[in-house]
């Protein structure tokens, strides 16, 4: 299938998300929003009842971890030049260890530069694989960058460290990630420390995978409609 056949097509609206159960909510793939779904309407709608802070002008989406940059670093090569038999195992395993609604895709096709066909690998686009970063300084790419290959405990590591120094300027100049946090040292500051700005990003159940940091950010969605209700 191609991606712009899956992509885009069906729009909701964050009520319509908010109506779909639990279940449904925490399984749902973003991708079907739009290409970049971590930015779409719908997941900005999101960031803006869930974090108070979020200003589109200034922060964006992002995915908390990703398949393609670990599958590089594990398989030696881009999931694209991959056999094809490796490739479905790679599905294989995705499909067992993801829950998934019914006709969620986890690899569209694709043509390269010279005509000729190939299978991308899908990112997990789901509501517990969300949180949102500073614009500003590059943090998102640099953190997908070596040593940290966009996992995300890393990331948390490398601001463990910055919290703890009081984001001093005093690291490598070779550590991209750690200049680009720095550059944005008061979006940071205005959580205590790591702790806090995990609790604040609903974090805390990452330890948990996906599912369940999706079920803590559904409930929380929630809450915060039937506040606005009541107000």
């Amino acid at each position: 299938m191609k991606l712009k056949d899956y992509s885009g097509i069906n729009k909701i609206t964050l009520e319509n998300f908010l109506s779909l159960n639990e279940e449904q909510a925490v399984r749902f793939d973003f991708l079907t929003q739009g290409e970049e779904a971590d930015r779409t309407e719908l997941t900005n709608s999101i960031y803006h009842k869930l974090f108070p802070w979020f200003d589109e002008k200034k922060h964006a989406g992002d995915t908390l971890n990703t398949y393609r940059i670990a599958v590089k670093k594990y398989y030696g090569k881009y999931y694209r030049f991959l056999d094809r038999k490796t490739q479905l195992e790679i599905i294989g395993i995705i499909k067992k260890c993801t829950p998934h609604n019914e006709g969620q895709i986890f690899e569209f096709e694709e043509t390269d530069k010279k005509g000729k066909p190939y299978y991308q690998l899908c990112n997990n686009y789901q509501l517990g694989n969300f949180f949102i970063l500073p614009v500003q300084g590059g943090i998102n790419p640099k953190r997908a960058q070596e040593p940290y290959n966009d996992f995300f405990d890393k990331f948390l590591i490398v601001l463990n460290e910055l919290y703890n120094s009081n984001f001093k300027n005093d690291f490598k100049s070779t550590d991209k990630l750690k200049k680009a946090i720095v550059f944005q040292k008061d979006y940071f500051k205005k959580f205590t420390n790591t702790a806090d700005f995990i609790d604040e990003n609903y974090l805390l159940a990452i330890t948990d995978i996906i599912k369940q940091r999706g079920k803590k950010l559904y409930g929380a969605l929630h809450v915060n409609d039937n506040q606005n209700t009541i107000s």
